[in-house]
């Protein structure tokens, strides 16, 4: 029997020496790359530093306006803060309506009870410029059957909230759940606030422009932008009222001058019949006025001054001139008019 050379036999060790030491550099490679982690899959607990048993536990920083914080309340998290163009973020689907009354910065933090885990209140403190922004979007955002509050001059509650305007700021305390400790922590944080952040009044002079009989307490409002689906129609102050049952809306409008005032109603009157409304006839003891019946209800539109004011949403002729007359009779009486 002829025997294979041992050259070739010498040659396949050769290769499967060559091959065992891929083999085994592969290896090492496949443990040196899954001993690194990857950041993009990890959660973000994972990449947490690992607590120090030695080191000590730096305290959760707080919104200053806030400090000292009520004995059995605690931060929960840090501090957020919101732009314009991230506010949307954190409350999305309400933002426009800040934004559109001049919203420039969100601060918001959340706390909680120490005594009872379940508990925590977020608050919200929406810087708006001005005191007059503030009370646009308090008024524009105030619950029905609210309950009013002393330390603020536009301040109340609801069951498991506190809101109220100081100065520039519009703030919102939002409990977890509605119960006495809950609204005493969150009426607490509120007057440190008061305490810490000095600020003028919030004093809405047009407020004293309505006519107080048949008012709806509480119900003066501020819209900064687009009232009533106008847009040139802007800074308008409401005012609910009820008469015979029935509630129907006064508005008024501080103007550059009284021909922006004069104009400013008739556009207003001219959108309104672009809509539907019909122009009527009637003899009203009031100057410059349109009377317009628009969806079964009465509008009546007039210019005073510098002032555009009117009447909506009367369910009859009635309700609409009696109310009409009391304000065009009260910003006279405001202008010293004879």
């Amino acid at each position: 029997m002829i025997r294979e050379s041992p050259q070739i036999s010498r040659r396949q060790t050769t290769l499967s020496l060559i091959i065992l030491s891929l083999l085994v550099f592969i290896g090492i490679g496949i443990v040196l790359t899954q001993s690194r982690f990857n950041r993009a899959i990890l959660s973000s607990e994972a990449l947490l530093p690992a607590a120090s048993e030695t080191a000590p536990t730096e305290p959760v920083t707080f919104l200053p306006a806030f400090k000292p914080l009520p004995p059995d309340i605690e931060p929960l998290t840090a501090p957020e803060s919101f732009n314009p163009g991230t506010l949307s973020d954190k409350i999305n689907g309400k933002a426009e309506l800040y934004l559109s009354a001049g919203f420039s910065n969100l601060a918001s933090q959340r706390f909680r009870a120490v005594a009872d885990s379940d508990l925590w209140i977020e608050a919200f403190v929406y810087d708006m410029q001005n005191s007059q922004n503030a009370f646009a979007v308090y008024s524009v955002q105030r619950r029905e059957n609210a309950e009013s509050l002393g330390f603020a001059q536009y301040a109340y509650r609801s069951p498991n909230a506190v809101f109220f305007v100081h100065g520039r700021f519009y703030v919102e305390l939002i409990a977890s759940q509605a119960s006495g400790p809950a609204i005493e922590s969150m009426e607490m944080l509120a007057a440190t606030f008061v305490r810490n952040i000095k600020s003028e009044s919030a004093a809405i002079a047009e407020q004293d422009l309505f006519p107080k009989e048949y008012l709806i307490e509480n119900s003066i409002s501020l819209i900064t932008a687009d009232a009533f689906g106008f847009e040139q129609l802007n800074q308008v102050h409401t005012a609910g009222y009820r008469i015979n049952d029935s509630t129907l809306m006064a508005f008024l409008s501080r103007r550059k001058s009284p021909g922006e005032a004069e104009k400013l109603a008739l556009d207003y009157g001219r959108f309104l019949i672009n809509f539907g409304g019909i122009q009527l006839d009637s003899r009203l003891p009031i100057k410059k006025y349109q009377y317009i019946e628009i969806l079964d209800t009465f509008e009546i539109i007039f210019s005073h001054g510098a002032f555009v004011a009117g009447v909506r949403e009367a369910a009859t002729r009635d309700q609409a001139e009696k109310l009409a007359i009391q304000l065009f009779d009260q910003l006279s009486e405001v202008a010293g008019d004879p």
